[in-house]
């Protein structure tokens, strides 16, 4: 700016020389306005360019401080993602606990079921009423024909004592011979069934069913010479109710005899 000056107040004093005192007057008076002038809008321009600096400075520590609550954020969300996976884990975890546990429960209870369907099941044989009844409990659960059968030593009345069996062996088809085994000096002796040239089913047929006091439920005989030449206290069923009661039984399950 200094140099400036100096150039213009050189070129005044050569001006001096050539032209005349008004108009040098003038002209100079013309110089220091425009100066004055140029100064005023230079200030002017230095007065915005401050204010437009300071709102730059301003909106610049806006996004610095919005960067720093957005940095803030992510780092939040992403503690939050973490925290959340490390959560999923955790409830698959408890999940599959809880389903193994359920199934467990589950088995244990339709375990427990059936072995309450074991101990409360028995077979109910209604003589007055020719009929055989699958019993839980004192409610009947299925009712099928004896075809008017009844008990019996082969060819005799059964005896009067036999109102109870229990059920120890069921064999789908069955040979009247049985093996025999016994303890001899703490030793025990078993001897196989001679089972012949008989086929399993002839004499007691399908669905044949052993208990403990020598009472015998089974299906109709295939040939009636062999089935009476077995002693046996026989209760002969028909066909569909041998193979109900066959399946509906269980090793310990009690009949009862209803004279």
């Amino acid at each position: 700016m200094k140099s400036n000056t100096d150039a213009m107040i050189g070129f005044l004093a050569s001006l001096a020389r050539r032209v005349s005192m008004p108009v040098l007057i003038a002209v100079g008076v013309l110089t220091v306005a425009a100066t004055m002038g140029l100064e005023s809008w230079v200030a002017g321009r230095i007065r915005v360019a401050s204010a437009d600096r300071d709102a730059v400075l301003v909106a610049l520590e806006d996004q610095e401080a919005e960067l720093a609550q957005r940095q803030t954020m992510r780092d939040s969300l992403a503690r939050d993602l973490a925290q959340a996976k490390q959560n999923a884990a955790t409830l698959s975890r408890s999940r599959r606990v809880l389903f193994e546990g359920g199934l467990a429960i589950s088995e244990e209870k339709r375990l427990l079921e059936k072995q309450w369907e074991i101990m409360t099941t028995y077979l109910l044989v209604d003589l007055a009423n020719d009929r055989v009844q699958i019993m839980r409990g004192e409610q009947a659960y299925e009712t099928w024909p004896l075809g008017g059968q009844k008990p019996r030593i082969v060819n005799n009345p059964i005896s009067a004592s036999l109102m109870l069996a229990t059920i120890i062996s069921k064999e789908r088809y069955a040979h009247t011979e049985r093996g025999k085994s016994e303890q001899i000096d703490g030793r025990l002796d078993w001897q196989p069934p001679q089972v012949g040239t008989s086929a399993r089913a002839s004499a007691l047929g399908e669905a044949v069913m052993f208990t403990k006091e020598g009472l015998i439920l089974h299906g109709p005989a295939l040939k009636r010479p062999e089935h009476e030449n077995y002693p046996h206290i026989c209760l002969e069923l028909p066909r569909a109710t041998a193979r109900r009661l066959y399946s509906r039984s269980f090793i310990g399950t009690h009949v009862m005899i209803k004279p």
